[in-house]
């Protein structure tokens, strides 16, 4: 009896769920996992001795893109993200894409100390050709909703400008909107209009627990105070901490990619669905 309740616990909150949706068990759950994730992988960088610098981040960004986008390309079932791939589904793909991550950081750190090449510059080659391969198969698919990718694009500029000009009118918003944290901030502004424009235009659905509920009850747009009234107070916070720089950065990028990662998977899957 424990066994079939054991099955049955697991198939209604996890496998059945995959690629679908997410129920609040297996949101908590996957919650719970990405805290000792970020807390495991602190640690191992700190191991590894890797400044969280500019170089960092530029090791990292195309690794942080290409998870985005290649969730879009198994949204289509496109190369060999394939509809049966269910490996490259959330979450199964963090992963993924930690494991790919990890593994070109350990060849650039090798390189940098066998060959003085900076070890950057390895991680993000690797990262670059993941990236040539899913821009491939993109253009090989075309973009069919170009309307909707225009729509979301427009959208992002918009907020860009518009928190740019709040940086130069309004002086006492530097301390929160400083250029770190504007793009950071800009990048989960990505995330909302994309979902804004997918469920508001083009018919598509929530899957996130706590969005889907504030959805349901403000409609698409709640996403947009939702990012602002979240994310500028966890910048502020993190940078009126008195943590060390290195893990204020850190945590800054942890940020950055729940922010980046998923609007771009969002756009993209907005810009190749049929119309």
């Amino acid at each position: 009896m424990m066994a079939v309740d054991l099955a049955s616990f697991w198939a209604e909150n996890f496998a059945t769920p995959l690629c679908r949706y997410y129920t609040p068990i297996g949101t908590l759950t996957y919650g719970l996992i990405l805290v000792a994730a970020v807390a495991g992988t602190w640690l191992l960088l700190k191991k590894l001795k890797i400044d969280i610098d500019k170089r960092f981040f530029y090791a990292l960004l195309p690794f942080i893109i290409y998870g985005g986008w290649t969730r879009a390309l198994r949204d289509h079932g496109l190369g060999i993200y394939g509809s049966n791939a269910w490996w490259w589904c959330s979450p199964p793909i963090y992963f993924i894409i930690f494991a790919m991550t990890l593994g070109a950081l350990l060849a650039g750190l090798f390189a940098q100390g066998r060959w003085k090449i900076e070890y950057w510059k390895v991680t993000a080659a690797v990262g670059g050709i993941l990236l040539a391969y899913n821009l491939l198969i993109t253009a090989m698919a075309g973009m069919p909703n170009l309307p909707g990718f225009g729509i979301i694009a427009g959208l992002v500029l918009g907020w860009a400008v518009l928190l740019l000009l709040v940086r130069r009118l309004w002086p006492a918003s530097r301390a929160v909107l400083t250029p770190v944290n504007t793009g950071i901030m800009v990048s989960h502004l990505l995330d909302a209009s994309s979902t804004f424009t997918a469920l508001t235009f083009f018919g598509f659905y929530e899957q996130h627990v706590v969005p889907s509920f504030l959805i349901n009850m403000f409609g698409p747009a709640v996403m947009f105070p939702l990012k602002l009234l979240v994310v500028l107070p966890v910048l502020w916070y993190i940078d009126k901490s008195e943590d060390n720089k290195q893990f204020k950065g850190f945590l800054k990028i942890v940020i950055l990619i729940l922010g980046l990662a998923l609007g771009v998977r969002d756009w993209l899957t907005v810009g190749l669905a049929s119309v």
